[in-house]
């Protein structure tokens, strides 16, 4: 019987050895699956519901064409990524990458007039995906801050604070505090994208719900959302394959 909040598993599905994480989920109302970049395979459990793991299993294997199908996208996206070994996604453009090693103790990554100079301690290239992971991060703290100051100003409404994040499942959030949260990697997609988010997120100040009249505020300020959603949806597998830096 399954009984802690979290253990890993692995599974033969044909002929492909699966590695799977069984979580349990207080939100959760049904047994499901969720597949990321970052978490892999997870079933996911509602929390007062008690499952054997012969029973778990069984659901796997119920699932397996969806979810041998889905990893082979996930692999064929990661290869995809990989192809763009020398640049970096940036606010809709492609800025190319050039490393430079140096005396310096520490990485770190410029932004020069053409390209990501990110510059490393001699001999230490793990340390590249690291520096422009924190140079994305740096970006978003003050493009998203210039952003969402603009457009709360047009909108009417006020946060109290900005928090740049690494969510795995969400771009964007707002609390009851009225602290907004964004996820860096959305740097990495158009700025019509992240400013459709900023939209979004400060939307929620004023209608905390996804209603009719939440949409139509949101439509009033970003006219376009709808083809924002769209280009999120097509890419966002892609944007967080070209951004995991671990």
């Amino acid at each position: 019987m399954f009984k802690g909040n979290s253990t890993e598993k692995t599974l033969w599905l044909e002929d492909r050895k699966v590695y799977y994480t069984i979580k349990k989920s207080h939100r959760a109302k049904h047994l499901k699956l969720q597949l990321s970049l970052e978490s892999g395979l997870e079933v996911i459990v509602p929390f007062n519901t008690r499952l054997s793991f012969k029973q778990i299993e069984n659901f796997i294997f119920e699932k397996q064409r969806w979810i041998l199908r889905n990893v082979q996208k996930l692999e064929q996206l990661l290869k995809q990524a990989r192809s763009f070994k020398d640049s970096i996604p940036f606010l809709g453009e492609e800025i190319p990458v050039k490393v430079k090693e140096s005396n310096r103790k520490t990485a770190r990554a410029f932004l020069c007039s053409e390209f990501l100079e990110v510059r490393i301690p001699s001999g230490k290239k793990k340390l590249i995906g690291k520096a422009i992971k924190e140079f994305y991060k740096k970006q978003a703290r003050e493009i998203i801050y210039k952003i969402a100051g603009r457009k709360a100003r047009q909108m009417n409404v006020s946060f109290s604070k900005i928090s740049i994040r690494s969510q795995k499942t969400r771009w964007g959030s707002c609390s009851v505090r009225s602290t907004l949260s964004f996820n860096w990697r959305l740097l990495a997609a158009p700025r019509s994208v992240l400013e459709y988010i900023v939209v979004h997120e400060l939307a929620h100040l004023k209608h905390r719900n996804h209603s009719k009249k939440f949409w139509l505020f949101v439509k009033k300020f970003c006219p376009d959302y709808k083809e924002q959603e769209k280009w999120l949806h097509k890419n966002k597998h892609l944007l967080k394959a070209r951004t995991s830096f671990d």
